[in-house]
């Protein structure tokens, strides 16, 4: 997982080498930190919610790609594929699809309920950044509907 330390010296060796593809996400990572520090009158940013950044930065990514294809832009295409493979590499391992149905079964037992706000709230505490939401919620309702 990445931290803002990490971050930051990335994006001194990015500003040297002149990778300014990768400077430039940097900085709208590390400005979106320091925005959410002001927001919340804290010091540091914690590790979940660098990840929870990460992961909505690449959200933003795969939404611009999606309208990049129906216009046809190639270029655009490219420079966001290149942007979102950028942000994955400082987000921590992702859960596969069985472990976190894994996972949800046992906080499910844990808590006695198969109700998505608390195994959903449990779940991002325990394991922030490390799994897609969509596919847990979807795994919640199966899991739920059984």
């Amino acid at each position: 997982m990445a931290s803002e330390a990490q971050l930051q010296a990335d994006l001194h060796s990015a500003m040297k080498a002149r990778a300014m593809d990768k400077v430039y996400v940097l900085r709208g990572l590390i400005a979106a930190i320091k925005n959410l520090k002001v927001e919340k009158h804290s010091a540091t940013a914690a590790d979940a919610d660098i990840a929870a950044l990460v992961r909505k930065e690449i959200n933003k990514r795969v939404e611009a790609l999606e309208f990049a294809r129906q216009a046809s832009r190639a270029d655009l295409i490219e420079s966001n594929e290149r942007e979102k493979l950028l942000l994955e590499a400082y987000l921590p391992q992702q859960l596969s699809a069985e472990a976190l149905g894994d996972l949800i079964a046992q906080l499910a037992s844990e808590l006695g309920t198969t109700q998505i706000g608390p195994l959903m709230a449990k779940l991002r505490e325990r394991h922030a950044g490390q799994f897609d939401g969509k596919l847990a919620s979807e795994l919640i309702r199966q899991l739920a509907a059984k």
